[in-house]
């Protein structure tokens, strides 16, 4: 299998819990030019499709536990966007060594760790032939994420990230959404990023690891949110809306969605509320946040900020 077919297995083990979070790191190496889809990520996942290695089957429902990246050249996501100029469509030249990632939260009875091996090798795919290799498995226990964030810390919006404005509707309202239209945010507001994780984290978690109790649904998250407006506020920022293309319909018109990217940093006002934050946080670092994570978009970094550079941050994406 030549240099890429180093695997390392990496397992923080901690006390038992039912929940983990599963993340395969992988190489894959462009065999000729390829223009690749929109959203780089459908090359991987017609792979997982077609590999019957049975990790498709947690890539249903509305919070999916499984995430998909974008394919990455030298760092940056592959997908392609509406700009100044128009559509821009992405390509890769033969020989290219691209990375990407695979993030599951599963049971530890339910998830057979040699399904992230099992899509290596050769892949002759509707967008090219492309030779993968796993280089890193990575497992770690639910309860045991975090982040171990101080007062300062910034999220890092890595590929255009959608948040609905639906995210915060009242429960009790909630029977009548479809009357509302659907808009998305351009800015990244606590309350829509903080309640819309811990419904995620509900979802992916056993009983007895949800948050902030077993019997947590969708008030405990909009009352996080809330709270998340009222403790975390924006210390430097450098954000710009983004287009999106995900593909194109029957008629063969692009089919798009705007989200942002780029960077803020934040200041947490409450230390007791940051302790759930920094677990919160730590989930969006492996499944991402807001819509189509499923498929790259969404993906996040989260870090600590020292407060005498917090002012200065430079944007690394």
């Amino acid at each position: 299998m030549g240099f890429f077919s180093f695997v390392v297995f990496i397992y923080f083990v901690g006390c038992f819990m039912s929940s983990a979070v599963f993340v395969g790191r992988y190489v894959a190496v462009a065999v000729r030019d390829y223009v690749l889809p929109p959203l780089s990520s459908k090359v991987v996942k017609y792979v997982v499709e077609s590999s019957g290695c049975g990790l498709s089957k947690f890539g249903g429902g509305f919070m999916k536990p499984l995430s998909i990246s974008m394919l990455f050249l030298d760092g940056r996501p592959l997908y392609s966007y509406v700009g100044l100029g128009g559509f821009t469509p992405v390509s890769v030249v033969g020989g290219s060594v691209l990375t990407f990632r695979i993030s599951l939260v599963g049971s530890l009875n339910d998830v057979d760790v040699n399904v992230f091996k099992s899509i290596e090798g050769l892949w002759n795919t509707p967008y090219g032939v492309f030779d993968i290799y796993l280089k890193e498995l990575e497992v770690l226990h639910l309860s045991s994420l975090g982040l171990g964030l101080s007062r300062f810390f910034k999220v890092s919006f890595i590929t255009p990230t959608v948040l609905t404005s639906k995210y915060m509707l009242p429960p009790t309202l909630k029977s009548r959404s479809s009357e509302l239209p659907e808009r998305h945010r351009l800015l990244p507001q606590p309350s829509f990023i903080l309640s819309y994780l811990l419904r995620l984290w509900n979802s992916v978690a056993s009983p007895e690891e949800r948050v902030p109790h077993q019997s947590a649904g969708d008030w405990e998250a909009y009352k996080l949110g809330r709270l998340a407006d009222v403790t975390i506020t924006e210390v430097n920022y450098s954000l710009r809306p983004t287009t999106a293309v995900i593909g194109r319909d029957d008629k063969g018109r692009l089919r798009i969605v705007r989200g942002f990217t780029g960077w803020v940093i934040y200041e947490c006002l409450n230390n007791k509320l940051l302790k759930t934050y920094d677990k919160l946080l730590a989930l969006a670092n492996y499944l991402g946040v807001g819509r189509s994570r499923g498929v790259g978009l969404g993906m996040v970094s989260v870090d600590n900020v020292e407060e005498r550079t917090r002012n200065s941050a430079k944007t690394q994406l």
